[in-house]
């Protein structure tokens, strides 16, 4: 076995056995390196796979964490940022919300005519104090036309019937608002989702809402069933 894989195995086994709890901090990378007599350029190798597995993630110019257990996270489930996450342990906070000119690509997602107007909010999912998830949500104003009046639960859970959802997911190396907004050095991996919400109009599907999120690699599981 390489010297970084068997690092690896051993820092895992114990997290697994409990002998470092979550949120716990590592020691420093050189003390690490001095107590598995190597470099640190082999431990560098291990801890990345450990985080690319999920199970340490790093805060920057902090050090090394253990990662807890990931959230369970069906992505076509209609959630409400504000309230769903808390039964996990999660925080959401709104960072921005605003009204804006829709982009050509949103404009042709939504149906709509050019130079209309949208609704866009911003917030960070937070675990223990540390911030995890990234996400920006879309509504078209027709559909939601209290939008200005009412809070952000009041918006996301509007009596709309939602006809399906389709999304996507993909790895993406972090730069601009989501690295800022989780706090973390760029080209830090995250899994980025994409959610649109459909409605039947006219024998068309057509997006009334659009989620984009940006996840710590430890931060979420995704779980689905089938209906």
């Amino acid at each position: 076995m390489m010297q970084f894989m068997a690092i690896r195995q051993q820092l895992l086994e114990q997290i697994n056995s409990g002998q470092l709890d979550p949120g716990q901090k590592l020691p420093s990378e050189r003390q690490l390196a001095e107590a598995f007599h190597t470099t640190r350029v082999t431990l560098r190798e291990a801890l990345a796979v450990l985080e690319a597995e999920g199970r340490i993630y790093r805060l920057d110019r902090r050090g090394w964490f253990i990662a807890p257990n990931p959230w369970r996270y069906n992505p076509s489930d209609l959630i409400d940022w504000t309230t769903d996450f808390a039964a996990q342990g999660g925080q959401f906070a709104i960072q921005k919300e605003t009204t804006m000119l829709a982009s050509a690509e949103m404009s042709q997602q939504m149906h709509l005519p050019p130079f209309s107007a949208i609704y866009q909010a911003e917030g960070v999912v937070s675990s223990v104090g540390v911030p995890v998830g990234y996400v920006r949500t879309y509504l078209q104003p027709d559909y939601y036309p209290q939008y200005q009046q009412q809070t952000m639960s009041e918006k996301l859970s509007a009596n709309v019937t939602i006809h399906q959802c389709h999304w996507t997911s993909r790895w993406e190396a972090l730069e601009g608002s989501p690295m800022a907004a989780l706090n973390v050095a760029v080209g830090t991996p995250a899994l980025k989702l994409e959610r649109h919400w459909l409605i039947e109009r006219a024998g068309q599907l057509q997006a009334i809402r659009v989620d984009e999120e940006w996840w710590r690699q430890h931060a979420i599981a995704l779980s689905s069933h089938s209906r």
